[in-house]
Formats: structure tokens, C-alpha cells, sequence
């Protein structure tokens, strides 16, 4: 009897990071190698993280585009660099605005942008939770599988708010490691056997 299999493949990844100092012009890899959560060629989506405060926010551009038909389920990966090593157990927390139009301040949702700024994180409570970093004792963090989930649009921006104990890596050092990533997992049919 023939057997057909479902098994699961990455598609090209999101890749949230600042063009300005992620290495090699915003497209990674990380300086640190072993920093490194990139799967192949990602598409680069601004946002600078640099020095976000201890409960402060920031948006991505809304550059974000799924693709016209885009995959069900999605993986969220962070490594964040911080300007000295938080306390455990605090966390960074990872929003969506998804948005059914391109236009960078149009059909947001909780008052986003659309473009790479701060954010008021009062507007949180509109937005959609794609999960949280739980930081260690150190000064990079890093989570290869946050959290799996779904997206309602094909345009979006990446809302990241700093919940831990200290500030992101500061203005006065390269911001060399941050890099968030938004990763499509897409069912792949195998022929049969």
C-alpha cells in the first residue's frame, strides 16, 4: 500500500533588525555566529531596538508583507541583546499589528504607525500577542521557538516592548546581535512510498 506523508518546511523567513547596524547592511548574519537564528535568505523588516528602555516599546516599519497567500502557521524567534544582563524571569514580549492594507498608517490596529518608531504601550490591548522571551541572567538571550500561531492579514508590523529589568543594548554600541524572526511553516505533501 502506498503512504503519503505531511511533513512540515520553512518557508523564507521575516527578519526584524536594524539596517543601520545589523551586520551586513541589516541582512545578518549576527557578528556572533552562534547568534545566529536566521534560516536561509530572510526578507529584512526595519525596526531598531537599540537602548529600548525597561518598559518602553517599539514598532517595526510596516513593510511585513506574508506574500498573497501565506502560510497558516508561523514561528517566532528572538535573540536580544541587552546593555547589561537583566534579572531572570523578565521577559520581552512580542505583538503583531496585523493590518489587511500596505499603506504604512492605514487599517492599524492599537493607534501602530506603521513605521519604525516607539510605541505607547497602552495600545497593546488591540494588538495580537505572539508571545513572550523569558530572559536569563545574561546579556544576549535567545529563543529559537518562542511560540507558534497564525496570522490574520498579509501586511503587519512586529510590536516589541521591553519587559525585563534593563535597557536594550544602548546608541554608544553596535546593536550587532538583535535580530527578531517571523519564520512561515508551511505543510509540504511527500509523494508516495
Amino acid at each position: 500500500m502506498a503512504t503519503q506523508q505531511v511533513l512540515r518546511v520553512n518557508g523564507t523567513q521575516l527578519l526584524f533588525s536594524d539596517v543601520t547596524d545589523f551586520p551586513n547592511s541589516g541582512a545578518g548574519p549576527p557578528t556572533t555566529a552562534a547568534n545566529n537564528i536566521e534560516i536561509g535568505t530572510a526578507t529584512v523588516v526595519q525596526i531598531d531596538l537599540t537602548g529600548v528602555a525597561a518598559a518602553a516599546a517599539r514598532q517595526s516599519a510596516k513593510t511585513a508583507d506574508l506574500g498573497a497567500a501565506w502560510s497558516e502557521e508561523w514561528l517566532l524567534a528572538a535573540c536580544i541583546e541587552f546593555e547589561t544582563a537583566p534579572a531572570a524571569g523578565g521577559r520581552v514580549d512580542f505583538y503583531w499589528n496585523g493590518s489587511p492594507n500596505a499603506t504604512a498608517g492605514t487599517g492599524n490596529s492599537g493607534a501602530a504607525s506603521g513605521a519604525d518608531a516607539s510605541y505607547a504601550v497602552a495600545g497593546k490591548a488591540q494588538l495580537r500577542l505572539l508571545g513572550s522571551l523569558i530572559v536569563m541572567n545574561n546579556v544576549i538571550n535567545i529563543s529559537t521557538a518562542i511560540r507558534t500561531f497564525r496570522m490574520p492579514y498579509r501586511y503587519g508590523s512586529l510590536i516589541v516592548i521591553n519587559n525585563a529589568s534593563t535597557a536594550f543594548r544602548s546608541t554608544a554600541t553596535a546593536m550587532d546581535e538583535t535580530h527578531v524572526t517571523i519564520t512561515p511553516v508551511i505543510p509540504d505533501i511527500q509523494a508516495a512510498a
